[in-house]
């Protein structure tokens, strides 16, 4: 007897009629991860992404794309709809298919519990928020999907006061949204992010350079490039220059969790993702860099989809965390190159599809200004008047002014007054401002 929760028979009968009457399985309530069977989770992805592409649903569109993608079914696609022969679509089929997927759900979860529990360093505290977290997150998946938005809701939604918001003001980063920090390679996105993260993790009375939480957030950093040594270099020198409290220190302590992992990617970095928000009930999710773990071709569009829409997304509503993606530009352009451009055009100029700036709710750009001084400018393109980002002046600004700690042995940022083009760099120096962060 199968000790794994699942309806085969109703997977089978369910897709042969979505093939054979042109169904869309969104409408159904139903994703490919609710399937069990290998075959039918592909045929269910294929079902999804020939409505995306408006192409009819049939034997052989289906048989097409598994093709494309290294697949071979069609002996089996042609099964399924033989078997279900005229039968209409049950409600029940679906009903079994989502029944048994939340079953092995919380079956998956059971175990992992019951092996952390025999761990000789468990923490019962960790392993009860594990577990409470888990359990919410599948509430939550409940409530994903299609939902109508009732007109008197909308009239009556209070918008200066969502309970939703993580970052910023003005619904700038609600749960589920995502942001996306994009800079050249040896600019400092690592320590800019780890400054900005820890802000978030104590509630800094001055935000990051201005962008505050409603209160101290738990944040988690994925990230693949950086050993211990590196990471601590930065951790050291941003906790220092910030002077915190033993309270704000224990808030810290408490809030922000690092790890570096070199092996997760693509479908296992979107689990590894998930496992980790769980179980650590985060509220921001740091991946540095995207690239090392997104595991597709990201110039691609349809992969870049499948990867956000179909992946990053379903993991972002089910638990309502805040992505944080640190990203890589194309190659430098020139300052010719770069004169005349908006703030949407900055906003395009990661590596890879469109479709990533598309998703993601915000993109902060942050880049070498012109002059002899090493001084950065960090511009936010999509949602930058909702962020509360401030100046050196202290007014709200969605562009702002950054150099490195003006004391070269500290790995940290500072505000800077904004370059002068062609003076000499001790004129430049003493022209900046006395730094306010």
């Amino acid at each position: 007897m199968n000790s794994i929760p699942c309806s085969i028979e109703s997977e089978q009968y369910l897709l042969g009629v979505v093939i054979r009457d042109n169904l869309d399985l969104n409408e159904i309530g139903l994703n490919p991860q609710d399937f069990f069977e290998p075959r039918h989770q592909d045929i269910a992805q294929a079902a999804i992404l020939c409505k995306e592409e408006l192409i009819e649903i049939n034997e052989i569109s289906i048989g097409s794309v598994l093709l494309s993608k290294g697949f071979n079914y069609t002996t089996y696609i042609n099964e399924c709809t033989t078997n279900v022969g005229f039968t209409a679509l049950n409600k029940f089929w679906a009903q079994e298919i989502k029944r048994t997927a939340k079953l092995r759900q919380i079956q998956l979860h059971a175990k992992k519990l019951l092996d952390y529990t025999t761990q000789p360093d468990s923490n019962p505290d960790a392993l009860l928020d594990y577990a409470e977290g888990t359990f919410k997150s599948f509430s939550r998946e409940t409530k994903t999907g299609l939902q109508e938005m009732q007109l008197s809701a909308l009239a009556e939604f209070d918008r200066t006061n969502d309970p939703d918001l993580v970052i910023g003001k003005y619904r700038w980063l609600c749960k589920g949204g995502s942001m996306l920090l994009v800079s050249q390679s040896g600019v400092g996105k690592s320590s800019f992010t780890m400054q900005f993260v820890i802000s978030l993790c104590i509630k800094h009375p001055k935000g990051f350079f201005g962008i505050e939480a409603p209160r101290p957030l738990r944040v988690v950093i994925l990230q693949a490039e950086n050993d211990i040594g590196d990471v601590s270099e930065s951790f050291q020198d941003i906790t220092k220059g910030m002077n915190l409290g033993f309270e704000e220190k224990d808030l810290l302590k408490e809030n922000l969790r690092i790890f570096r992992d070199t092996a997760s990617v693509g479908p296992e970095f979107l689990k590894r993702m998930k496992e980790l928000i769980v179980l650590h009930r985060a509220d921001v999710f740091v991946v540095d860099p995207l690239l090392s773990f997104a595991g597709i071709e990201v110039s691609d569009q349809k992969q870049m989809t499948e990867f956000l829409r179909h992946g990053v997304a379903r993991v972002l509503e089910e638990t309502g965390a805040v992505l944080i993606a640190v990203h890589h530009t194309t190659k430098p352009r020139s300052s010719k190159d770069r004169e005349g451009q908006t703030d949407t055009d900055l906003a395009y100029s990661g590596a890879g599809a469109s479709e990533l700036v598309n998703y993601v709710r915000e993109v902060g750009v942050l880049q070498r200004a012109q002059g002899s001084e090493p001084v950065f400018k960090f511009s936010l393109t999509k949602r930058r008047n909702r962020a509360g980002m401030r100046n050196i002046d202290g007014d709200f600004s969605h562009e702002i002014y950054v150099r490195h700690a003006r004391d070269r042995n500290s790995i940290r940022w500072e505000y800077s007054s904004a370059p002068e083009i062609g003076t000499e760099p001790e004129k430049s120096q003493k022209q900046q401002k006395t730094p306010k962060f």
